[in-house]
C-alpha cells in the first residue's frame, strides 16, 4: 500500500486542498417533471451530512459490495453508489455494460450484496423472473406459487430468511450474496417489492430530491414497510403542510442536507425555501410511526368536476398490473370551462413483445378488456374514461419519472396532428424496390383510407386495421399475388415492414400474380372447412353427442329453473327448420348455458355455438366443446377458419349462436356489436333472431369469482332478415355489416323487460 502523501513532491504540500464546508461541491441542473431547469447548488456540508445520516441508518457495512448501475453525476447515484460505500469502506462493482448477461456475470463474479436502482430496473427483473417461471412445466409453476405464498406467510416471523431457504436457485442467479435491493427516484410497485421480499431479498425504498443531497427518508432495514418511503433520516426533519382530512399535504423538509439554493435564481430559491423549510412540491402524509407515504406531486394532481383529487401515479400503478401494458400515463383532460373540469384519460404503450408471443394482433381489444377488469376494482371517480395507444416509451427523467409536461404535449399531438409521411431510410430501399412492394403499399393506403403508410407503421395503431381488416387484407394479398398464406399470417405480422417481408418472400418463391381478384369475404366464406374442422362438425352429430347434448340440456334446465327461476318469452319465434343466427347480448359466463336451457332439445341439437378457442384448450374441455358443437374462434390466429366453418354450418341448414359484443359486458349494458356476424349474415342470407338475456349479469358479473342465484329471463325476438335490418332507422355505420349489426343491437336492447316477466320454463 502507498500513502498519498508519499507520492507528492516534498515541497508540494497536501494533495487535497482545505475547503470550507459551505463551499459549493456541485451544481446539478434538474428539470424534473415540470420542465423548468434550475441549477441546484449543493455544498460539501450537504453531501457529508446526508452520507452520515444514511450510514447511521445502517444501510452499508464494510463487507458490502455495491453494483453501480446509475450515472454518478446524478445525486442519488453519487450518494448511494459512491459516497456511502466510500465512507463505510465497502466495495463497488461496475459492470461491463447494462445488458442483463453482463449484470448477472458481474454479480456472480464479485459477490454483489447491495443493488441500488430505480423502480423500472426492479420491474424489469421481476418481469424476467416471472417469464422464466411461466416457461416451466405446470407442476413447477404450481410449486413456485405455493412456496412464494408460504414465504409470504413466514415473513412476519422470520423475515427474508425463509425466502433465501426456499428459493436458493434465484439467489444463485444473482450471485448468492445479494441481500438488499434499494430503490429510489420514483414509486416502487408494491407488488414487485412484495414478491422480492418473498423471494428472500430485503427491499428498502427511500425518498429524496436533488435539493436534499438527495435522501430525505429511507426504510430502516430492521423494520421496512411496503408502500412507505420510510422514516426521515437522523438529523432530517419532515412535516406536512396544511394536511387535508386524510392527513395529506405538501411535504416540507429541513436539515443540514438541504441545498444552499438555486444557482443565480434568488426568486426560485425564496419560493422553495421559506422559514428554513424546503417546500418539495410533493404530497404525502406521516403515519403514527413517523413513516412517510408519497401520494403524488402537487402540480400533477388531477382535479375532477366533483372536487375529487386524483394522484396519477396511484392510478397508473393499478392499471400497470395488466400484462399487456408496458407503460401507462394518466392525464387530466380539460372539458373546456376551467382547470377543475377534467376527466381521466390514459396513454398506453402496449407490451408488443408479449402480445406477439401470445399471437395477439389486436392490442386495443386486449388492453380494453384488461383495463375494464381493473377499473371494476377502483372507485368510479378514479377510473379512466378512455385511452389512446402510443408506440414510443414516455419521456422520463434519469431516475425514471414520467415527464408529464412533455407527455401532455404528446397527447395533444396524438389527437390533433395527422401522421405525416416520412421518407424511407436508405436501409429500406431494397425492400421498397422489390417487385410487388408498391402494389402492397397501394392496397394498404386503400385500407387505411388514404392515410400515409410508412414501413414502421403498426397495422392496428397507425393504419386502423383490426382483426377482420387483417383477414380481408390477407385474402386480398393472396388474390393479388396468386399465393396462399397460412391462416395465422395476419396475427404474426404487426408492422408494414413485417407484412411486406412476409408476403414478398412467399410471392417470390411461388407463382405469378393473379389476373383477377374476388371479394375477400366471398373467397373466405365459400371455401369449405378443412378435414379437421369437418371431422369436428361430424363428431357433433354422432349418437354420443346427441346423448351428451340431452344430458347437458337437462342439467342446464334443472339448474336455471331451480336456482334462477328461469323465465322464457318468445320461444315459438325460433325458426323450426331453416338456418338462422341467434344473436344475444353477452353479460356472463353462463349465457350459453342459459340459452341451452331455454330452447327445446330438438332446437339445441341444431345449434352450434361460436366460442373463444382459449376456453377449450384442455383435452376434457375440447371433448365437451365437440359434443355440444362449439366452433372455436381465435380473433387473431384462426379467424378465417372459424368463419369458414360457421358459413358451412349455415349452408347445411343448421343454426348458429353468437354473442356479437365479442366479450362479456363489464357493467351489464349492451356494448356495440362487432361486424363479423353481419358479414356472415350478409353472405349466407339467413334470418337473425335477436335474443335478450336478462339477469345473467347479476348471476356472474365479470370479476366475481363464483356465480350466485338470481332471476333470469330469456326473450327471443321476431326473426329478421338482413334486408329488413338495413332499412331500419337504427342502421348506422361505415358499411353494410356495421349497419346490420347496429340495427340488430337496437332490436336486442328493445327486448329488455322485467326479469320475472314471461312464462316459467316447462
Amino acid at each position: 500500500a502507498l500513502a498519498f502523501d508519499a507520492l507528492a513532491p516534498a515541497n508540494a504540500g497536501g494533495l487535497l486542498p482545505d475547503l470550507a464546508a459551505d463551499l459549493p461541491a456541485s451544481i446539478l441542473y434538474t428539470s424534473g417533471t415540470t420542465g423548468i431547469p434550475k441549477g441546484v447548488v449543493l455544498t460539501h456540508a450537504n453531501f457529508l451530512a446526508n452520507a452520515e445520516s444514511v450510514l447511521k441508518f445502517g444501510l452499508s457495512r464494510p463487507d458490502d459490495n455495491f453494483l453501480v448501475l446509475l450515472p454518478l453525476h446524478h445525486s442519488f447515484a453519487f450518494m448511494a453508489d459512491f459516497l456511502v460505500p466510500l465512507l463505510s469502506g465497502a466495495r463497488t462493482t461496475y459492470p461491463e455494460s447494462l445488458k442483463a448477461p453482463d449484470l448477472l456475470a458481474a454479480m456472480q463474479e464479485t459477490g454483489v450484496t447491495v443493488l441500488v436502482g430505480v423502480p423500472q430496473l426492479y420491474a424489469m427483473l421481476h418481469r424476467g423472473l416471472l417469464e422464466q417461471v411461466k416457461r416451466r412445466p405446470a407442476p413447477a409453476r404450481a410449486a413456485f406459487r405455493f412456496l412464494l405464498a408460504a414465504s409470504g406467510r413466514l415473513l412476519p416471523l422470520v423475515g427474508e430468511r425463509a425466502g433465501r431457504l426456499l428459493f436458493p436457485q434465484v439467489h444463485r442467479r444473482f450471485g448468492g450474496r445479494l441481500r438488499i435491493l434499494a430503490s429510489g427516484g420514483a414509486k416502487l410497485d408494491p407488488a414487485v417489492a412484495a414478491d422480492f421480499r418473498r423471494l428472500g431479498f430485503q427491499v428498502l425504498e427511500g425518498y429524496g430530491l436533488t435539493e436534499t443531497a438527495p435522501v430525505v427518508s429511507f426504510n430502516p432495514p430492521e423494520h421496512p414497510i411496503l408502500e412507505s418511503v420510510g422514516r426521515p433520516l437522523p438529523g432530517v426533519e419532515v412535516r406536512i403542510a396544511a394536511p387535508d382530512g386524510d392527513g395529506v399535504g405538501e411535504i416540507l423538509v429541513r436539515g443540514p442536507n438541504v441545498m444552499a439554493g438555486y444557482y443565480r435564481n434568488p426568486e426560485a430559491t425564496a419560493e422553495a425555501i421559506r422559514d428554513g423549510w424546503l417546500h418539495t412540491g410533493d404530497l404525502g402524509y406521516l403515519d403514527a410511526g413517523n413513516y412517510l407515504y408519497i401520494t403524488g406531486r402537487a402540480k400533477e394532481v388531477v382535479v375532477l368536476p366533483s372536487g375529487k383529487n386524483i394522484y396519477p401515479e396511484e392510478v397508473e400503478a393499478h392499471y400497470q398490473q395488466s400484462v399487456y401494458i408496458e407503460e401507462i400515463c394518466v392525464v387530466g383532460v380539460e372539458a373546456g370551462d376551467g382547470p377543475a373540469t377534467e376527466s381521466l384519460r390514459a396513454l398506453v404503450l402496449p407490451d408488443f413483445e408479449y402480445l406477439k408471443a401470445q399471437r395477439l394482433s389486436s392490442a386495443r381489444e386486449a388492453i380494453r378488456w384488461d383495463m375494464e377488469n381493473y377499473s371494476r376494482l377502483l372507485p368510479p371517480f378514479k377510473r379512466v374514461t378512455g385511452f389512446s395507444l402510443v408506440k414510443e416509451p414516455f419521456p422520463r427523467t434519469r431516475l425514471g419519472k414520467i415527464q408529464r409536461h412533455r407527455v401532455q404535449e404528446l397527447y395533444r399531438d396524438l389527437l390533433a396532428a395527422p401522421p405525416s409521411a416520412e421518407p424511407a431510410a436508405p436501409a429500406d430501399d431494397p425492400l421498397l424496390g422489390r417487385p410487388g412492394a408498391d402494389r402492397i403499399l397501394d392496397l394498404l393506403r386503400q385500407r387505411a383510407q388514404g392515410r400515409p403508410v410508412r414501413l414502421d407503421d403498426n397495422l392496428e395503431l397507425d393504419l386502423g386495421i383490426d382483426s377482420l381488416g387483417r383477414l380481408e387484407l390477407v385474402v386480398a394479398l393472396e388474390e393479388m399475388f396468386g399465393i396462399e398464406l397460412p391462416d395465422e399470417a395476419g396475427s404474426e405480422v404487426f408492422t408494414v415492414r413485417e407484412l411486406l417481408t412476409r408476403v414478398l418472400e412467399v410471392a417470390e418463391s411461388g407463382g405469378p400474380p393473379a389476373a383477377t381478384r374476388r371479394d375477400p369475404w366471398e373467397a373466405i366464406l365459400n371455401t369449405p372447412p378443412d378435414e379437421a374442422d369437418a371431422a369436428r362438425l361430424a363428431a357433433g352429430t354422432s349418437r354420443q353427442a346427441r346423448i351428451f347434448t340431452w344430458c347437458f340440456r337437462m342439467l342446464c334446465w334443472l339448474l336455471f329453473t331451480t336456482l334462477c327461476r328461469l323465465r322464457v318469452r318468445g320461444r315459438d319465434r325460433v325458426p323450426a327448420g331453416s338456418p338462422f343466427i341467434l344473436a344475444a347480448n353477452h353479460a356472463a359466463y353462463v349465457d350459453a348455458f342459459v340459452i341451452a336451457a331455454a330452447l327445446s332439445f330438438r332446437e339445441v341439437t341444431r345449434l352450434h355455438y361460436v366460442g373463444f378457442q382459449t376456453f377449450f384448450q384442455h383435452p376434457l374441455l375440447d371433448w365437451f366443446a365437440r359434443n355440444v358443437r362449439v366452433i372455436p374462434i381465435d380473433m387473431d390466429a384462426y379467424l378465417a377458419r372459424a368463419l369458414r366453418t360457421a358459413a358451412h354450418v349455415l349452408r347445411q341448414g343448421k343454426a348458429l349462436c353468437v354473442f356479437p359484443e365479442g366479450a362479456r359486458s363489464i357493467d351489464g349494458t349492451i356494448k356495440p356489436f362487432k361486424k363479423g356476424t353481419g358479414i356472415l349474415a350478409l353472405a349466407a342470407k339467413v334470418l337473425l333472431v335477436p335474443t335478450h338475456l336478462g339477469g345473467t349479469f347479476d348471476v356472474w358479473p365479470r370479476g366475481q369469482r363464483w356465480p350466485r342465484p338470481a332471476p333470469i329471463r330469456v326473450t327471443f325476438g321476431e326473426p329478421v332478415s338482413v334486408d329488413e335490418l338495413l332499412r331500419d332507422p337504427a342502421a348506422v355505420g361505415a358499411d353494410d355489416p356495421e349497419r346490420v349489426m347496429a340495427a340488430l343491437r337496437a332490436r336486442v336492447a328493445a327486448l329488455a323487460g322485467p326479469i320475472d316477466a314471461g312464462a316459467p320454463l316447462a
